[in-house]
C-alpha cells in the first residue's frame, strides 16, 4: 500500500517561488532594466501573472493546509493558528495587489509605493513567516524540534502519527533512477 501525497506540502512551493518571481520581476520592471534581454515590457507581464498564479496556488494551499491538518493533529496549535492568519494575510494581499495593478493598466510602478512595497516586501515577508511556522510544524513531527501534536485517541482506531511513522524508520530510502524510468 502506497503512501497518500500531501498536495499541501506539493503546493506550497509554487507559492513561495512565485512570490519571488513576482519581487524580482517588480523591482526590474520598476527600475527599467534589461536583464538576460528581457525587456522592461516583460517584467511588467511577469510580475503580473505571477501574483495571479500566487493567487491561484495560494487558495488550494490554504485550503488542503486545514483540510490535512485534520489527518494528522486534533487541535488547532499556535503555529496552525499562525498559519491560516498568514495564509488568509496572503490572499488579501496579492487580490489588493492584483486590483491595484488592473487600476495601473500599463504604467510602472515605483518599489517605493505602496504597490511595490507589498509586492516587493509583504509578500516575501509574509512567505518567509508561513515558511518558518511550516518547518516548525513538520520539524516538531519529526521530533528534532518540540513535538507541536496531540494524539488523537478519541478517533477509531486511535490516531498517533509518531507511532504510524515509527514503523517506517527501517525502510531504505527509495531512490528513482531517472535515466531508467522511461525504460
Amino acid at each position: 500500500m502506497g503512501r497518500e501525497l500531501h498536495l499541501h506540502s506539493m503546493v506550497v512551493h509554487a507559492v513561495i517561488a512565485f512570490a519571488v518571481v513576482a519581487a524580482a520581476a517588480f523591482a526590474f520592471d520598476s527600475a527599467g532594466a534589461t536583464v538576460a534581454g528581457i525587456a522592461p515590457g516583460t517584467w511588467a507581464f511577469l510580475w503580473r501573472a505571477s501574483l495571479l498564479l500566487v493567487l491561484l496556488a495560494a487558495l488550494p494551499a490554504t485550503l488542503t493546509g486545514i483540510t490535512e491538518r485534520s489527518h494528522m493533529y486534533v487541535n488547532w496549535h499556535r503555529s496552525h493558528k499562525a498559519k491560516l492568519v498568514l495564509s488568509l494575510l496572503l490572499l488579501a494581499l496579492t487580490v489588493a495587489e492584483l486590483v491595484a495593478a488592473a487600476r495601473l493598466g500599463g504604467r510602472a510602478v515605483s518599489v517605493g509605493s505602496p504597490l511595490g512595497l507589498a509586492v516587493v516586501a509583504g509578500n516575501p515577508v509574509v512567505c518567509l513567516a508561513l515558511s518558518f511556522y511550516g518547518l516548525r510544524i513538520s520539524l516538531g513531527r519529526q521530533a528534532v524540534a518540540r513535538a507541536s501534536y496531540v494524539p488523537d485517541m478519541l478517533k477509531t482506531p486511535p490516531v498517533d502519527v509518531l507511532a504510524a511513522a515509527a514503523a517506517h524508520v527501517a525502510e531504505r530510502a527509495r531512490v528513482i533512477e531517472v535515466m531508467e524510468e522511461g525504460i
